[in-house]
């Protein structure tokens, strides 16, 4: 491999990027192969030269995709690492900027003139907004997105309109940091090659105030309760959802990798269904139709994963080598055929395989909420109540801590051999909260897809805050946690729109409109119905096991609701409705799981 650092890219405005090109060489001289070569790109906010751990999810090179024939080409996105600029996290001027270095990066020495894309988590998200702005005829034609976001207000920011406080502020602390760190090592690094942030130390500290002087107002004005604690144009600039048909009719290839425990749990099968979709002209909002043809060049595969992952050993770049000769270099031998949407259940190490989501052999299955504290397929005549009293604290939740914290843990102690927190026992958050527990499972079953818990209750506050952690009971009593959602009661209007419905009118997968303007205090002493969207995931329920669902009303540390929102719910009880002619209950998409093996 041979390397050019820090090549000056200027774009439209003026601006100036700086990219690092990675190369083929000839072993026996060192000089460039003469190729053609396709170009695989990646716009970063890390840091080109970023350190272990960020480096897994944003540095590079990739030794192994080069020396096979391809160049590599890593640019600090606007405002970060080297690069001029203002930063904007996902603003216009990036989308532009990834059209445009599209367009440069195909015209360089010895390419082919065919790019693809590649990277995880910010440099997934990037490939999305690229994608759709390149317009159809562009020389990008494929992309690997790993991680990638669908709607950052629901995804990530917020559960339910509840603020994801603390990974929120350690996102932008992380950002801030590595724009010290990164221009740090850029102006440290030996070579000849440009050192623009010749401002010496003065400039690095430039760079990471720069940072902070983005994220700190906004982290500020959500705690107050602002106008960014609700959805509208700050997350608006974030959102790919809207723009994914433009992706479908560019034509590029995509293919979604996703984790059941990462951070963008929930957007990664949305993204999956959207465009397959678009690209069959079915509005992108919808669920996908039983038997619906899907497009080979659209693929999601999800597993067991955290955001940060050694995805169980599955190798990766084996993948992404395959789906990149097949569409920049026309290899039909590494073609990609079969089923579109592969996934790995939590407590399975098979591979099922499917087309459609919501995944049509998963029968959504309710299941009641009764007053003995179990989950009942029969519905119950008689109506009881329940209490929960409102606590702002508790246990905390060991798969949702790593879930939060990117699974940094976990990547850490299974890299040593160590046992991944995901796999813990999640008993301790029962003590004072709600718990409903199924009948004994009396054989395999598949738990795929979007799970929706609907709650009738009463409180005597005008603001309510439902969490609800779904688990899998072993039959000596061990809690593995599964998956969670959580709703604030103020958040609770459906966009019926974007809703998803099963014919008989009950909720599939709720869209709440979470827009200042539609959110509603809860009338005290009346009943109201929440529909809560419970993150989708995947589970083998193995014989002699039970799915338990506890309800509380909070998710320590994470969710931490706004000054506002804290004064609204202090003090608050609220009684749940079990069986009677407004019952609680919880929809399962259930499936045999040989049906999809």
């Amino acid at each position: 491999m041979g390397v050019r650092r820090n090549l000056a890219v200027e774009m439209s405005d003026g601006v100036v990027l700086r990219a690092d090109v990675h190369f083929p060489t000839v072993p026996e001289t060192g000089q460039p192969a003469p190729g053609p070569f396709p170009v695989l790109l990646s716009l970063t906010p890390y840091g080109k030269l970023a350190p272990p751990p960020a480096a897994q999810i944003g540095g590079g090179p990739t030794p192994r995709l080069i020396r096979r024939g391809y160049i590599e080409v890593m640019v600090d996105v606007r405002g970060t690492g080297a690069s001029g600029g203002s930063f904007e996290m996902f603003g216009p001027d990036q989308a532009r900027d990834g059209a445009e270095v599209v367009t440069w990066a195909s015209k360089l020495p010895n390419s082919n003139g065919r790019v693809g894309m590649f990277g995880i988590s910010y440099l997934a998200i990037n490939q999305l907004f690229t994608a759709a702005a390149v317009g159809p005829d562009s020389p990008l034609k494929a992309i690997f997105p790993v991680m990638a976001a669908n709607d950052f207000y629901r995804d990530v920011a917020t559960m339910g309109g509840a603020t994801h406080m603390h990974a929120v502020r350690g996102y932008g602390a992380v950002y801030a940091l590595l724009n010290v760190v990164n221009p740090t090592l850029e102006f440290l690094a030996r070579g000849t090659h440009p050192r623009p942030r010749a401002g010496g130390l003065a400039a690095v500290r430039q760079r990471g105030r720069d940072q902070r002087k983005y994220f700190w107002p906004l982290i500020s004005e959500v705690r107050a309760g602002g106008e960014a604690a609700y959805d509208g144009p700050v997350w608006d600039r974030m959102r790919v959802d809207p723009l994914l048909p433009a992706i479908a009719a560019n034509n590029v290839a995509v293919f979604l990798v996703g984790g059941w425990h990462d951070a963008f749990q929930r957007g990664a099968p949305l993204n999956y269904a959207a465009l397959q979709n678009a690209s069959v002209g079915r509005p992108a909002s919808a669920p996908m139709e039983p038997g619906q043809s899907a497009v080979d060049r659209i693929r999601l595969m999800m597993g067991p994963w955290y955001h940060v992952s050694d995805f169980d050993g599955l190798r990766m770049q084996d993948l992404q080598l395959r789906w990149f000769d097949h569409w920049l270099k026309d290899d039909e031998s590494a073609a990609i055929s079969g089923s579109t949407f592969t996934f790995q259940a939590l407590g399975d190490r098979r591979w099922y395989h499917t087309r459609e989501y919501p995944i049509p052999e998963a029968a959504p299955t309710r299941f009641y909420l009764s007053h003995a504290g179990r989950l009942t397929v029969d519905a119950q005549e008689e109506q009881s109540l329940a209490a929960l009293p409102y606590r702002s604290r508790g246990p905390a939740s060991g798969r949702s801590f790593e879930q939060w914290s990117l699974g940094l843990n976990s990547y850490v102690t299974s890299s040593a051999g160590g046992r991944t927190r995901h796999d813990q026992d999640n008993s301790r958050l029962h003590r004072g909260a709600l718990t409903y527990t199924t009948e004994p499972f009396d054989s395999p079953t598949l738990l795929a897809g979007p799970i929706t818990l609907t709650v009738q209750a009463t409180a005597d506050t005008t603001e309510t805050l439902w969490v609800a952690h779904l688990d899998d009971v072993a039959p000596e009593g061990v809690c593995r946690p599964l998956t969670m959602g959580a709703l604030l009661g103020s958040h609770r209007e459906l966009d019926p729109e974007r809703t998803w419905y099963l014919p008989d009118g009950t909720v599939l997968r709720p869209h709440h409109i979470s827009t200042r303007a539609a959110a509603r205090p809860v009338e005290p002493g009346q009943l109201t119905r929440y529909d809560i969207e419970v993150f989708p995931t995947a589970a083998l329920i193995a014989p002699g096991h039970q799915l338990r669902l506890t309800l509380t009303t909070y998710d320590f540390p994470h969710l931490v609701p706004n000054v506002p929102t804290r004064r609204a719910l202090a003090g608050g009880l609220y009684h749940l409705h079990q069986g009677g002619p407004t019952p609680s209950f919880l929809v399962l998409p259930l499936a045999d799981p040989e049906a999809l093996d």
